[in-house]
């Protein structure tokens, strides 16, 4: 009987430990890659875009996308993909972190950004803050 009792006291203690583990888990490591938020900012209702040339190396860094050492935003219309990591496009096809992007759109500083309507000047400019660029681009995919 009392080999019975210690079984019973160690498979408690067991089950407490584990559960006590878990419960301890840091909230990051229990989400999920559809559970991320988002990386797209989108400029949103604009009848027209700028198409100067805009290429660079598209980056994920800080949570932020960035087309070479600019911190991008995007197009209405465009979503995230993260189980590709992929900028997804209405109009052309996606492109993938760490891919060369190459488009149309426009170069901003900081004190540009607050007078775009549609866009979420204080996200651009966080992300600028948090990766350390020093201005902001909408890209537009070209085709």
């Amino acid at each position: 009987m009392r080999r019975v009792a210690m079984l019973g006291v160690s498979v408690v203690v067991t089950l407490s430990v584990l559960s006590a583990g878990s419960a301890c888990r840091a909230p990051e490591e229990s989400k999920t890659v559809q559970e991320a938020p988002s990386p797209v900012i989108a400029a949103r209702d604009w009848n027209a875009y700028p198409m100067a040339l805009i290429s660079g190396r598209l980056k994920l860094i800080e949570g932020c996308l960035l087309v070479g050492d600019s911190v991008a935003f995007w197009a209405d219309g465009t979503s995230w993909d993260p189980e590709t990591r992929s900028v997804v496009f209405d109009s052309a096809d996606p492109v993938r972190v760490g891919d060369q992007f190459f488009g149309g759109g426009g170069q901003y500083e900081k004190d540009d950004l607050g007078g775009l309507d549609g866009v979420d000047a204080e996200a651009v400019i966080e992300c600028m803050n948090r990766t350390d660029s020093s201005d902001a681009v909408i890209a537009i995919p070209t085709g």
